[in-house]
């Protein structure tokens, strides 16, 4: 009888731990197929993980990013280090501008949102979103351009009105 029960747990056991392995499975599909670029950053700065989308929104292979320090990849160092110390200090980062280093040298605008890994007081990892905002940023310069141009032959109307006026005022008077 209790080889049976053993039998029967054991059989439990083997389900439960298939169903766990099937959800690692799914999530580690999902954080490196995830349509955003995220990473891993150690309390060193080192990083420790990127998925497949960061890598190639930055044009880095694995053994180009993985393993190296973050600041090598940010155009600012004092930007990096202002998020770094943030992190360290249990902050939540939410839609933080950053420039990041591509490895054609483009320098890429992006938004970061990011907070840290904690296991008993202990900086494990952060955990990082990038969003790039290139096109955003580029609309935004042409909607500036626009607004500028627009003011312009405002100015350029307003000074031709004054000019009609005066002519229209010296016919009527003559």
């Amino acid at each position: 009888m209790d080889l049976e029960i053993l039998k029967i747990k054991l059989a439990e056991s083997q389900k439960k731990q298939k169903e766990l392995e099937s959800q690692v499975e799914e999530l580690s599909d999902f954080i490196e197929n995830a349509s955003l670029p995220l990473h891993w950053v150690n309390g060193s700065g080192i990083i420790i993980w990127a998925n497949k989308v960061e890598l190639d929104f930055l044009g880095y292979s694995k053994e180009e990013y993985v393993g190296k320090h973050i600041s090598n990849f940010h155009a600012d160092k004092n930007i990096i280090e202002d998020i770094m110390t943030r992190l360290i200090k249990k902050e939540t980062l939410k839609n933080y501008p950053a420039k990041l280093k591509c490895k054609n040298g483009k320098i890429k605008p992006v938004l970061i949102n990011s907070n840290v890994f904690w296991k008993e007081d202990k900086f494990i990892h952060t955990r990082c979103f990038t969003r790039d905002i290139s096109e955003l940023q580029k609309l935004e310069e042409r909607k500036v351009e626009q607004i500028l141009a627009l003011e312009n032959k405002n100015r350029a109307l307003k000074l031709e009105n004054a000019s009609l006026k005066q002519d229209l005022n010296f016919i009527k008077n003559n």
